[in-house]
């Protein structure tokens, strides 16, 4: 595929680009359970159980030991939402490309011939992402060079995608993606051009099956965007009534079966399975991370409607069968059980990707901002400062995981997670402020979660100790931080899914662990960190 040279028109800014939020998916309590059956063009009714299809073994079980060997299978992706690959601060997370590639690969090892569709959405919001906005931009250039390594046949176009920019998405899609991936939807028609980049639909030959795939967008997440390159790069964009009647009578005189991604919300890929029963599968958003495993069985059984939920988690495989058999669906769990080498996929998530975040620096460069509730001009000072007049304090501090956090970072097996700004945010002090984390070799005091990331900066403190103004800056009860939820910023559903204020808050208590009788602790000194 050509590489794009220039952006006309003032269009497109070329790519340098990857995807969102690399987070980590805390995994289901349930196991997966088997779903719902079809008959081809006829009636479908719900399967028998098929929960023993994929065993809870290890990696030498054999996928789907129930089924007969299908004809095809259709393995249905979506929502990643920036997650590439769960962090590792927890265990038992689900997802990650990694894992997706090797559930891939051990498919092709049954010689179970396959299709991949994905409905999009590779990245969520930028603009709010953990790591900033550049890492979010080489994020999805990385998932699209994951994409096509894995030779994906269809990616519904998503307007989660867009917001890298819409030249820039487009120029994603076309330096990055490789035959055969295709970018679809059906009701979006692009500017001169680009007339190649987003097709309405495509025909997928998997084994003895031929697959009718298209994808339409709700044209009211393209009207939010705001974006100077949108009119120019995306003129039109056309009610997906508009234009499903005639791509779904064409996709019937060319396939077996016909496919639907639906960039909308959950009714509306409801309301087109039922308006268009034509369709055999209805790929939908899901509102949530883990949503019912069961698709919903529309049109008296003829439409099956399927959500693989957020975070990249789950995929669906969709079992065609020869000689009539019901069609069968299957939610797959990425979990450590598809821990394999994975070599390709892991190559370009683990080595080139985060030699890319170290080469261009995306922590060094991370946009900061003041820090506006502290005493005014106040810099972080980091935790041995605070050591000649709490050292009781200091000691308890020291005896946590907080205090070691920057090291766990050096120990994690994924290489260079000491460039990655996802992980770095939490794993040191004042990352996103101007006096804070810069680098290893810029701010070494501030390694690790220190009592900073609590109380704010603290350089006025410890230079005038006695300052009440100063001294109440930084005053912060349990109370405050339970009711600012000011734990939860790392302690969230990913890194800490089982994360309970009141008992951890046991672990870390240090009130009046010291006493300030000592003339020393009333002189003040000079900060160690905290340079602007």
């Amino acid at each position: 595929m050509p590489r794009l040279p220039f952006r006309p028109l003032g269009a497109v800014a070329t790519a340098i680009a990857l995807l969102t939020y690399v987070g980590c998916s805390s995994s289901s309590s349930k196991d997966d359970k088997g779903t719902s059956s079809a008959t081809p063009g006829g009636a479908k009714s719900p399967a028998a159980d098929a929960s023993k299809a994929e065993p809870a073994g290890g990696r030498s079980s054999t996928l789907f030991a129930q089924w007969p060997k299908p004809a095809a299978v259709l393995v249905v992706s979506g929502e990643m939402d920036g997650y590439l690959e769960p962090c590792g601060c927890t265990q038992g997370q689900l997802g990650g490309l990694i894992r997706r590639y090797d559930f891939i690969e051990r498919l092709r090892a049954q010689n179970w011939p396959y299709a991949l569709i994905d409905l999009g959405s590779l990245i969520k919001d930028p603009a709010a992402a953990r790591g900033g906005f550049e890492q979010a931009k080489i994020k999805f250039s990385i998932a699209l060079k994951a994409l096509s390594t894995f030779k994906y046949n269809a990616v519904a176009l998503s307007a989660d995608d867009l917001k890298v920019g819409v030249g820039e998405a487009m120029a994603q899609f076309l330096n990055n993606l490789t035959e055969p991936t295709k970018i679809l939807a059906a009701n979006v028609v692009p500017g001169p051009g680009f007339e190649t980049i987003i097709q309405p639909s495509t025909i997928v030959a998997a084994g003895t099956v031929k697959l009718g795939v298209t994808a339409v967008i709700d044209p009211e997440n393209i009207a939010k965007l705001s974006d100077p390159d949108k009119d120019e790069l995306l003129p039109t964009v056309k009610r997906a009534d508009d234009v499903l009647p005639s791509i779904l009578a064409e996709l019937e005189g060319k396939s077996d079966y016909q496919v639907l991604m639906v960039q909308g919300s959950p009714d509306e890929a409801k309301r087109l399975a039922s308006a268009y029963p034509g369709f055999d599968i209805v790929v939908s958003t899901s509102a949530i991370d883990d949503p019912e495993q069961d698709p919903q069985m529309l049109n008296n059984g003829k439409t099956m409607l399927v959500n693989v939920g957020r975070r990249g988690k789950y995929v669906g495989a969709v079992g065609f069968f020869n000689d009539g058999a019901k069609t069968r669906y299957y939610r797959v769990s990425l979990n450590e059980r598809y821990d394999g080498p994975a070599t390709e996929v892991k190559k370009v998530i683990e080595d080139e990707y985060r030699s890319m975040l170290k080469e261009i620096g995306t922590v060094e460069n991370f946009p900061r901002h003041d820090y506006v509730n502290g005493a005014p001009g106040a810099t972080f000072a980091g935790a041995e400062s605070c050591k000649t007049c709490h050292p009781n304090t200091f000691l308890k501090w020291s005896s946590t995981k907080h205090a070691l956090a920057f090291e766990s970072l050096l120990r994690d097996p994924k290489p260079n997670t000491i460039y990655d700004a996802e992980c770095v945010t939490c794993h040191t002090t004042g990352f996103e402020y101007t006096s804070g984390w810069r680098s290893e070799a810029a701010t070494p005091l501030l390694k690790g979660n220190q009592c900073e990331n609590c109380h704010g900066p603290a350089s006025k403190h410890v230079a005038e100790p006695d300052d009440l103004s100063f001294r109440k800056a930084i005053a912060l009860t349990a109370q405050q931080v339970d009711k600012n939820r000011t734990c939860y910023r790392c302690h969230d559903d990913d890194n800490s899914p089982k994360f309970d204020f009141a008992t951890y808050w046991g672990k870390v208590i240090h009130k009046g662990l010291d006493t300030y009788t000592d003339p020393k602790v009333h002189q003040g000194a000079a900060p160690k960190a905290g340079k602007p």
